[in-house]
């Protein structure tokens, strides 16, 4: 399977290339565990696919496939899908398709 990278424009504020994998994951918010969808992924953040109840600010636990949970910071919510940051880098070698 070829690695599917999305490509950052000039204005983009991305610093790191984003992988989309379309996994299934889990997200905590407020203590409530919610299925989502994983739908791209950097090394300082990611894209889910989910109408659970988030504020921009809010602090969320990501379940990521083969590597666990990470905390993650919402910056932007649509009502289907929330971006958030990651705090460190995640190291997500496991969940990017080699080719």
């Amino acid at each position: 399977m070829a690695e599917d990278k999305i490509d950052a424009s000039a204005d983009d504020r991305r610093h790191d290339p984003r992988f989309v994998v379309n996994l299934p994951a889990h997200v905590t918010i407020r203590g409530d565990r919610v299925l989502c969808k994983l739908v791209d992924i950097s090394l300082h953040g990611a894209l889910v696919e989910t109408n659970g109840p988030v504020h921009v600010g809010d602090k969320v636990s990501l379940d990521l496939p083969n590597i666990g949970p990470t905390i993650a910071t919402v910056l932007r919510i649509t009502p289907t899908h929330m971006a958030m940051v990651f705090p460190g880098a995640v190291v997500i070698s496991s969940l990017i398709p080699s080719d």
